[in-house]
């Protein structure tokens, strides 16, 4: 026991003396401890606590090969924990935490193969001092183009600098704009309800003075209607409460072209080319057209020349057939039949598959607008005239407040920290593979196209940035794409690098239906940041 004291009081004393001698070189700390947490291992009466303070032990007992701490913390430099964390000093390049599990199991994991302490035969080179040398030349070339990227970024933040003041006084003028557009469209509603007003008292007028003339002549719309309901009862034989084709092949009459037969085609005509017509549809569409053959088989209608020349023909030449030599309609589509059959090789012709029996068609026939006296006609022109305005002053306020709110929304953008990525929005950048071309427009959009062509599919619509450790404008998230056949929607992110160019340079999928765009841009060259990245690399190095 007095022994064990003894070699820790002399322990102590050479810590001590060492620790003073070593103000300006090497601080003494347990192997595998890094600098930064040397302090933590200094001995308090021989003995020292465990970092999570779970225990007490001595000071010897530290990388005694005997896991002794729950946390691991006094087998730094040995196997002996699991979960234990081995610091490599890399003099001369980058430092290095690898498991303790690591430590001396053959395999060189530190460059300067203080892993492998306690195996000679482990041929381990210490390298890290070629490794400290190309890494100071990738970080020259970096740092070369950090130099050339930030002017280029200089460039973009002045561009992004003029936009946002563009963008700015832009929103001042159509906030003005859209004060004195309101004015004018209130006045524009004001005018148009005076005009309206004006012209409904004059249609009520007008209402009133066609009602008086109505009640001093009979109309004569009475007795034609009710001639055509007495028709249509005369022709409907069935008394289904339909005129169809075989009812009017009944009528000599209607005989076109007087062959002595009524074909289809011809009683189809009289039916407005349908199968079969209701009351109403024959008084306004079958009636017009069934009249003047029933006249002029009576020989009591003349057909006007600009009939059909071959009933003209037979009004001048009562009881004639037409010339021979002229084939009928009927001939006429036969031989249109055969033409169809010989070119198509046979193939079927359908029909309908339900007959069209015209119900509903009144719609169809246009109604000839009423003969306003000139100055009701004087009020509905300044009424169209005042609604024409008042639409025109409304539109022009709609497209104003569009696009006062996408300058809004634009100038509320995060563009970075001095707008280097403002210019970067409105383009769009792609990259092709061998399966699909995507595509990136910044603040927008990103999307996926199959390279042999089809649709698009959009991965994610702009939603923020994304930090990386302390850069706040490392990456930029999209999300609300497309979903993923039985899966989320689809969203991307976009990695920022330093470059000369605005390019991608690699897309993956890590995970489904998640992607990952490396996109490089000076608008990512902070000349100063790197600058000081390197001052820590050198203390590192």
């Amino acid at each position: 026991m007095l022994r064990n004291k003894g070699l820790v009081w002399c322990f102590e004393a050479v810590l001590i003396i060492t620790i003073a001698k070593s103000a300006c070189c090497l601080v003494p700390r347990p192997r595998g401890v890094s600098l930064t947490n040397a302090s933590l291992y200094y001995p308090h009466d021989g003995k020292w606590v465990c970092l999570d303070g779970s225990k007490t032990i001595d000071f010897l007992q530290i990388n005694d090969d005997y896991c002794d701490c729950t946390d691991a913390s006094d087998e730094p430099g040995t196997a002996a924990c699991p979960e234990g964390t081995f610091h490599c000093d890399n003099k001369g390049y980058r430092y290095k935490n690898i498991p303790s599990s690591r430590v001396n199991d053959g395999i060189c994991d530190c460059c300067d193969a203080s892993d492998e302490y306690g195996y000679s035969n482990t041929k381990c080179v210490n390298t890290c001092a070629e490794l400290g040398r190309a890494e100071q030349e990738l970080r020259k070339w970096a740092a070369e183009i950090h130099r050339q990227g930030s002017a280029k970024r200089s460039e973009m933040i002045n561009k992004g600098k003029h936009l946002r003041s563009e963008r700015e006084k832009r929103r001042s003028d159509l906030e003005v704009q859209r004060q004195q557009q309101e004015m004018l469209k209130n006045e524009k509603e004001e005018i148009k309800k005076q005009a309206e007003t004006a012209e409904n008292e004059a249609l009520e007028l007008f209402k009133e003075l066609q009602k008086e003339k109505e009640n001093d002549f009979p109309t004569l719309e009475e007795p034609l209607r009710q001639e055509a309901t007495e028709n249509f009862l005369r022709y409907d034989v069935n008394k289904d409460n339909f005129v169809d084709i075989v009812e009017l092949q009944l009528d000599i009459a209607l005989d076109q072209d007087r062959n002595g037969i009524v074909t289809v085609e011809e009683a189809k005509y009289f039916l407005d080319e349908r199968d079969r017509v209701d009351l109403q549809s024959f008084i306004t569409l079958s009636w017009p057209r069934i009249k003047p053959m029933q006249m002029l088989s009576q020989g009591i209608f003349k057909p006007p020349a600009e009939m059909n020349p071959e009933l003209q023909h037979v009004g001048e030449n009562k009881g004639e057939l037409p010339n021979d030599n002229h084939p009928t309609e009927e001939e006429k589509r036969s031989q249109t039949y055969e033409e169809i059959d010989e070119e198509g090789d046979g193939e079927e012709v359908y029909e309908e598959e339900e007959p069209n029996v015209g119900v509903g068609s009144v719609s169809e026939v246009s109604t000839a607008a009423p003969d306003y006296d000139p100055e009701t006609q004087r009020f509905i022109d300044l009424a169209n005239e005042a609604r024409n305005a008042y639409a025109d002053a409304e539109r022009e306020l709609r497209d104003i407040d569009q696009e006062l709110n996408e300058l809004k929304m634009q100038i509320a953008k995060d563009y970075g920290p001095h707008d280097e990525y403002s210019t970067l929005e409105g383009e769009c950048f792609k990259f092709e593979d061998r399966e699909y071309v995507y595509t990136l427009c910044p603040f927008d959009r990103t999307s996926q196209q199959p390279t042999a062509g089809g649709t698009e599919t959009t991965l994610g619509r702009w939603d923020q940035w994304v930090a990386d450790g302390k850069n706040k404008y490392a990456q930029q998230k999209y999300s609300r794409g497309a979903s993923c056949w039985n899966g989320p929607q689809r969203s991307a992110v976009v990695q920022f690098k330093c470059a000369l160019e605005s390019k991608i340079t690699a897309v993956s999928e890590p995970n489904r239906c998640e992607y990952h765009f490396d996109f490089e841009t000076p608008a990512a060259c902070d000349e100063a940041t790197f600058i000081a990245s390197e001052k820590h690399l050198r203390d590192e190095l």
